[in-house]
């Protein structure tokens, strides 16, 4: 019987970390139909290194090239060109995912930072609200 080897290799974690953090985006994009803009407003589900899950109320097409901008208190952290490579059509939560089309180096140095801030920001107001009672 042949004996299977294990490297560790396959015990990591995934490559491709995901930092869960609900901040504001604003999306926009042509649509395919009318010609016109559609802007729509939602939050960020979570961001990864290439990507990042974002909750709008309307969703636009796969395969779509999405405009994103991101907020951090009224404030534009960062825009960038995306595209739509999921929807997931979920009336309580519809969600599109994203995948970064340029710009990798400021996406993962700006967008990936500020998200972790919220994070850190949020565990802080959480804990201490915890323990206030």
């Amino acid at each position: 019987m042949a004996q299977l080897e294990y490297s560790a290799l396959s015990y990591r974690s995934p490559l491709h970390q995901r930092i869960m953090a609900s901040m504001p985006v604003q999306a926009s994009w042509i649509d395919s139909e009318s010609g016109e803009t559609v802007l729509v407003d939602g939050l960020t589900e979570n961001l990864g290194e290439t990507s990042t899950l974002v909750n709008l109320d309307v969703l636009p097409p796969v395969g779509s090239e999405v405009n994103l901008r991101i907020f951090d208190e009224d404030k534009t952290i960062i825009e960038v060109a995306t595209q739509v490579i999921r929807v997931e059509r979920d009336p309580s939560k519809p969600l599109a995912a994203l995948t970064i089309l340029e710009n990798l180096k400021n996406w993962k140095l700006t967008a990936l930072t500020a998200a972790q801030e919220w994070v850190t920001r949020h565990w802080q107001l959480n804990y201490e609200e915890e323990w206030v009672n």
